[in-house]
């Protein structure tokens, strides 16, 4: 009864009983709740919106986020004839017998390998478990301006953890079927794979799913927190803070609208599908609807925010800009405007990434193993004790001196009424430390004889 009701308010509140077709004639995605906010051709955009020049498509750009929920699975119980969806995509899950259909014509495609860092979620994705699963979480497209649901960009995962490319294929085809907009950023944490046979892929879908990639200017993001686990390489290329017309996007609004969804999965994960569909179809709802009402306090804080910044950062550019010379503002200015025109073109260098990269303390300690492995390969042994080399010397000096810091800052917040159990805890690591630094000590006398001069 809850199910049906809350389906009926979904109708009701979307105006489907004042159409002539009825409720029969509700067409996919009609039922969600749009974004005010973000570009809807014939609502909020003005009249002329698509005659505008390539450097002012930025102001209709939409930017979608793709992200996926594994606690949002579900279990194989009940079945579509048993517990049939009161929904036919209407909402925000994509319409399951299409979904399905297309699918099942690809079960035999093989996941191909990241060619990017240790993405074992890719690597292995064949591997995973799924045993008593129909669904083992869902993938979304969602606005990362606002954080909002998109229609039709929600299904269901059916193996490893990113299912394979063509599930979020699907989903991203789908939530832009028809659109008309001329720009579009997509953020997604392995964007630097996904992305590559995309629009080889496209030629599988029907035609109404299909973007005019030849037309549109479409880049590929992956999200900031996501970034430093790709390879270099990645980390220049699909980084928001080197690209042009993104603001100061992150791309993980998606992981901050599961912290909403993730209390309903123990419940929705034993339901039948239909009623689970139809259940996290109301709560993204729901969501959507708090995001539009709490929209315009949000936008003032954030425009309070970039207003300060603009002045800072404009400041600082201007400082910048007047302390190098022309001939190197012309040739820069060249390079950039080369690289902005193609971005995601890796024939054209990008004058952003790093031609020389700084050594890191886990770098420097890589390299004195090294010499010491080549010496040893060559009969040289510069060790003065049996167990302390002079690379495990340095690496173990500087791990106590973080130690120290650590247990400094534990003294620290412990205030001044600390608890006998406290200072008991604190004086055992303060105890363990001095002994360690005392046997440091010792082996470092061995390498720095001048050291009892000090």
């Amino acid at each position: 009864m809850v199910l049906e009701w809350r389906h009926l308010t979904m109708l009701k509140c979307s105006g489907r009983g004042h159409d002539p077709s009825g409720i029969d004639g509700t067409s996919q995605g009609m039922c969600m709740v749009l974004c005010p906010a973000c570009p809807q051709p014939g609502k909020n955009l003005p009249d002329g919106w698509q005659t505008v020049t390539k450097a002012k498509w930025w102001l209709y750009a939409v930017l979608l986020a793709i992200d996926t929920n594994f606690r949002l699975k579900r279990r194989n119980v009940s079945s579509d004839q048993t517990d049939p969806s009161l929904s036919k995509g209407w909402a925000y899950f994509v319409k399951e017998n299409d979904y399905k259909a297309f699918l099942a014509k690809h079960l035999a495609d093989a996941q191909e390998k990241s060619t990017c860092s240790s993405h074992n979620t890719v690597n292995m994705v064949d591997t995973k478990q799924s045993q008593g699963l129909t669904a083992t979480g869902v993938g979304t497209v969602d606005c990362a301006h606002h954080n909002v649901k998109w229609p039709n960009g929600v299904g269901d995962l059916q193996k490893g953890d990113f299912s394979r490319y063509i599930n979020m294929d699907y989903l991203f085809f789908s939530t832009l079927r028809g659109t008309q907009l001329e720009m579009l950023n997509v953020p997604y944490n392995i964007a630097c794979q996904w992305h590559r046979n995309l629009w080889t892929c496209m030629k599988y879908f029907p035609q109404s799913h299909g973007l005019d990639n030849l037309t549109k200017i479409i880049c590929f993001f992956i999200p900031k927190f996501h970034l430093p686990a790709h390879v270099a390489k990645c980390q220049t290329i699909f980084s928001f803070n080197f690209t042009q017309f993104v603001g100061h996007t992150d791309g993980e609004a998606p992981k901050r609208g599961w912290l909403n969804i993730n209390p309903v999965a123990s419940s929705t994960k034993v339901m039948g599908l239909g009623c689970r569909r139809d259940m996290l179809d109301d709560h993204f709802g729901d969501w959507n609807w708090k995001k539009t009402v709490g929209l315009g306090a949000s936008l003032l804080h954030k425009m309070k925010d970039a207003l300060a910044e603009k002045a800072a950062h404009k400041l600082t550019f201007k400082e910048f800009n007047a302390a190098i010379t022309p001939e190197h503002h012309s040739v820069w200015l060249a390079e950039m405007e080369a690289w902005e025109e193609n971005p995601n073109d890796m024939l054209v260098p990008n004058p952003l990434e790093a031609k020389a990269m700084a050594i890191t303390q886990a770098g420097a300690q890589l390299k004195l193993v090294e010499l010491e492995a080549e010496e040893l390969q060559q009969g040289i042994d510069t060790s003065l004790h049996p167990e302390i080399s002079p690379s495990v010397l340095i690496a173990s000096g500087i791990d106590l001196e973080e130690e120290q810091r650590h247990l400094g800052n534990i003294a620290k917040s412990m205030g001044l009424h600390a608890t006998d159990t406290q200072k008991g805890s604190l004086m055992q690591i303060q105890n363990s430390l001095h002994h360690r630094i005392d046997l440091w000590q010792h082996a470092q006398v061995l390498y720095v004889p001048a050291i009892h001069s000090l």
